[in-house]
């Protein structure tokens, strides 16, 4: 009897061994191939180019706004600190934008979805935090800007697109993050994959694009004012 059923035990533990390595042939298989669609990337060397020539053209017309004023020669009315203040900060923006951190995207021929996710990541933190937030939101906050011309007019269009700017990379963060699944590789499964990289990529590229158009609007405010003023 202790024969038999030694016999048993020894089979159902052979049992298990075998299904234990099965398992892990089987998670192996199926990281092979999802690595496989990790390895995917999308040709961006036109794209970027068009992109990073209209990024150039707002940086210069940004700076080309602020530099009409200058303290030292300035003869209007207007409150000088006021000025100073929206001067500094939107030269902090322009230091931000024109950083290794962001530029490097734009020299990119091919993406993956690691660079989708490091772009979305790095423009979430340096273009809507630094520059945006810490700098053209608080600026906005601030009692010598708020007695510049037309104040009341801008504050409400850049406190509505900024919160437009802020929601715009949540979803695209989290479609990346929630790619990292298991499962099969199929056609259709690479070519959602492919898919996900190109249009993350495109959707952060977009929102980039509107946020300088936020800056090159509260630069043309600035340039007006100072000319008026």
């Amino acid at each position: 009897m202790k024969k038999v059923l030694l016999e048993y035990a020894n089979v159902f533990a052979y049992t298990i061994t075998g299904l234990i390595f099965g398992l892990a042939f089987f998670l192996l298989f199926i990281n092979f191939y999802h690595m496989q669609e990790l390895a995917e990337t999308v040709d961006v060397s036109a794209y970027n180019d068009t992109n990073k020539a209209s990024v150039e053209e707002k940086i210069e017309t940004i700076r080309n706004n602020i530099n009409v004023y200058n303290q030292s020669t300035y003869n209007g009315s207007l409150n000088i600190y006021g000025l100073n203040t929206v001067q500094l900060k939107l030269q902090d923006c322009l230091e931000i934008i024109e950083s290794e951190d962001m530029m490097k995207y734009f020299e990119l021929d091919e993406i993956g979805i690691n660079d989708s996710y490091n772009f979305t990541v790095d423009f979430k933190n340096k273009i809507l935090n630094d520059c945006l937030v810490m700098q053209v939101k608080s600026l906005f906050n601030t009692d010598t800007v708020a007695t510049l011309p037309n104040f009341d007019t801008i504050k409400p269009y850049v406190e509505l697109d900024l919160e437009a700017l802020l929601d715009s990379t949540n979803y695209v963060q989290s479609n990346i993050e929630n790619s990292d699944h298991y499962y099969f590789s199929t056609e259709t499964n690479k070519a959602n994959f492919f898919n996900l990289v190109d249009d993350s990529y495109s959707d952060i590229m977009n929102s980039y694009q509107n946020s300088l158009d936020l800056l090159v609007e509260v630069s043309n405010w600035y340039r007006d004012i100072v000319i008026g003023g």
